[in-house]
């Protein structure tokens, strides 16, 4: 069944309606590069993919960074090799950046980049030429790892470089995490795979807590900070401006009170205030008042053991709080380095061979956990997460509850 050259775009039918409309196609993108795309075709044809398990394999010095997929149909496409870039916390890439690797992706492979979605780079390449491109990619600056039994790309959200309601620079705080495991990221020595994000809130937009085994949290010790001369310009002018866009309910003082998950909003007045006792910093709040902002010091809650595989004895799971503040001293974040690689220095000891970090801290027990790690108990460690732990806003004009 080869195929002879040009002939790919007159034998892919199912393909070919994927690129209807004005919209971005991603069978535009790869029909442009070298992708075997009967491969997709074949597979949109018979309902299953025609590409087999895939694996990590180590091309010495690379003993992470090499990922391979086999492949069912040989006569249309050999197996895939992929090299994988360790990727930039926050995924602040320059054009000049993007343009070696494209240059890469053209050099050594068939011209297409794939961002996983802990935000690591992935290019095809042949095996006998790996060595090459991973010494291409150290010359952009780039290195090679994340795979295997080791330390994954540290993952952030932008942070306080783009979003106002960050209360830590996550970027940073992720590349002094991954400066100071880089050795873990590229030499595979742990039980299983650690995954790691950092998120500059409690509203956690890269999902840290629910996806990652180390999830780095950026928090606030203080109430909530009521402005009440800017609530009175937002009760005035302001707060019709998302119900204007059709977006959400108006918000109103009542809506603030009513709305807030641990009932800690009292209305006082032409202001509302805030029970520092009740009050989670779960952020709601903040993220509908402009009036309401944080206060107090910053620092990180640690959550451990989230995961969204069903693998393991426990299946998904969120992690467990086991640290409600750790201070976030910048350059060098040292307090925050020091307790994550003592975990890890754990997991490597008391894990067992494929056990995730969740499972092993479920088998082990919070408890003990806690006292290898020679850390107090702290009254805000859960056990259990809250019941309660994202609010749901009903359409604009709906009465259903939330």
């Amino acid at each position: 069944m080869d195929l002879v050259e040009g002939e790919q775009e007159t034998r892919t039918p199912l393909c070919d309606r994927l690129m209807d409309g004005p919209y971005p196609s991603h069978v535009r993108q790869l029909r442009q590069s070298g992708y075997p795309l009967q491969m997709l075709e074949e597979g949109l044809r018979l309902n299953r993919t025609q590409w087999e398990m895939g694996g990590y394999v180590s091309v010495p010095p690379l003993l992470a960074g090499v990922s391979v997929i086999a492949s069912s149909r040989p006569e249309i496409a050999p197996e895939m090799t992929s090299l994988r870039l360790l990727g930039v916390p926050g995924g602040f890439l320059s054009a000049k950046l993007l343009r070696g690797l494209a240059d890469l992706a053209d050099r050594y492979g068939d011209g297409h980049l794939r961002w996983t979605t802990a935000g690591s780079i992935e290019f095809w390449a042949r095996r006998e030429r790996l060595l090459e491109a991973a010494a291409a990619a150290n010359d952009l600056g780039m290195d090679v790892g994340s795979t295997g039994d080791d330390v994954r790309c540290l993952s952030a959200c932008p942070g306080s470089y783009r979003c106002d309601l960050a209360l830590v620079n996550a970027p940073d705080i992720a590349y002094a995490l991954g400066r100071a495991t880089i050795d873990d990221q590229q030499y595979p020595g742990l039980p299983n795979k650690v995954k790691t994000g950092v998120s500059g809130c409690p509203n956690d937009c890269v999902r840290a807590q629910m996806q990652k085994d180390h999830a780095f949290v950026g928090v606030f010790r203080g109430s909530p900070r009521v402005d009440h001369e800017m609530m009175a310009w937002w009760l005035r002018e302001g707060r019709g401006m998302a119900a204007a866009a059709g977006t959400t309910p108006p918000v109103d003082l009542e809506f603030l009170v009513e709305r807030c998950p641990a009932s800690a909003i009292e209305k006082s007045g032409d202001s509302v205030e805030i029970d520092p006792a009740l009050c989670r910093r779960c952020m709601m709040c903040i993220n509908k008042c402009p009036a309401i902002r944080p206060s107090g010091e910053r620092g990180l809650a640690w959550v451990v053991g989230g995961k969204y595989g069903h693998r393991g004895s426990n299946g998904p799971m969120v992690g467990f709080a086991l640290a409600s503040f750790i201070p976030a001293v910048p350059p060098d974040y040292l307090e925050v380095v020091e307790i994550y690689k003592r975990f890890l220095d754990l997991y490597a000891d008391y894990g067992r061979r494929k056990e995730r970090v969740g499972d092993m801290v479920v088998r082990l027990g919070l408890r003990t956990v806690l006292e290898l790690m020679e850390m107090e108990a702290d009254p805000a460690i859960l056990e259990e997460p809250s019941q309660k732990m994202f609010v749901v806003w009903p359409a604009a004009g709906s009465a259903e509850e939330p």
